[in-house]
């Protein structure tokens, strides 16, 4: 089933995304097997008449045009009348946690993903039992939400938590996802500073090398001379990597994370 929105990309050094939807058009059942669970809410929209889905689809595609446009509160108000069709959906609560992000409303954000995840944990149960590409299909549902929750952790600066969310959700992310695993490697790496393991956090910024293809290298050597206060030289490893990452956005991800975690002053003038 295809994703009803893109990947968001927001301030604040957040990478919010999106959650596949039964609310999009159906395409047939995405797996079968043992492992294969319905939750309940994905029922009760099965049955809750085409012209309702239809409404409800076209009130969430609306919000996630909106929200790509930065109409944050026209997207909310389209969420509201979507909700008012059917309430208890994922991907609009996801939507919902995102726009409150874009606010810097961090309870909220982290309330709607809370409750997204709670609408699909029924595929966390007995998953710890399932490995391979059953394990795969079980948790593939709510990979993003708890991505989202992490990025909760990491702005909110609940470094413990984020570091223990990281370690467990790490072996689970698709490999195809390289872009997504590095940042968390290197959200991990920043946690562990703050946490005083610094000897860890040295050792896994050796985890890759410059011919790896991603900035891990160039943030974790920059982000080590912030914490040792070499100002001189985490400048030099900035550099360095928009020297061989040329294109602005490869970068944006790993500068706004710099921004959030206090290392960088951000553009308006200080470090949140």
């Amino acid at each position: 089933m295809k994703s009803l929105l893109s990947i968001l990309s927001l301030s604040a050094g957040l990478l919010i995304l999106p959650i596949s939807s039964i609310a999009q058009e159906d395409t047939g059942n995405s797996g079968s097997g043992s492992d294969e669970v319905v939750p309940q809410w994905q029922k009760d929209f099965e049955v809750l008449g085409s012209a309702k889905q239809k409404a409800y689809r076209e009130h969430l595609r609306e919000a996630g045009r909106l929200f790509n446009q930065k109409r944050i509160i026209e997207a909310l108000n389209e969420l509201g009348d979507a909700q008012s069709v059917f309430p208890n959906e994922p991907s609009a609560l996801n939507l919902v946690g995102a726009c409150h992000v874009e606010f810097r409303s961090f309870a909220k954000a982290r309330d709607a993903f809370e409750q997204a995840l709670k609408l699909q944990s029924d595929h966390l149960e007995g998953v710890e039992i399932l490995s391979g590409e059953a394990r795969a299909r079980r948790i593939k549902p709510v990979l993003n939400i708890l991505f989202n929750l992490v990025e909760m952790d990491f702005v909110t600066k609940q470094w413990a938590d984020c570091a223990a969310r990281i370690e467990s959700l790490l072996p689970d992310m698709e490999p195809s996802e390289l872009t997504m695993i590095r940042l968390l490697e290197f959200k991990y790496l920043l946690c562990k500073l703050k946490l005083g393991a610094i000897e860890e956090a040295r050792t896994l910024a050796k985890k890759y090398d410059y011919l790896d293809d991603y900035p891990y290298y160039y943030y974790a050597q920059a982000a080590l001379a912030y914490h040792d206060n070499d100002e001189t030289e985490a400048e030099r490893w900035r550099g360095t990597a928009k020297r061989v990452f040329r294109r602005p956005s490869t970068l944006a991800a790993w500068e706004d994370t710099m921004i959030e975690f206090g290392f960088v002053k951000s553009f308006y003038g200080g470090a949140p």
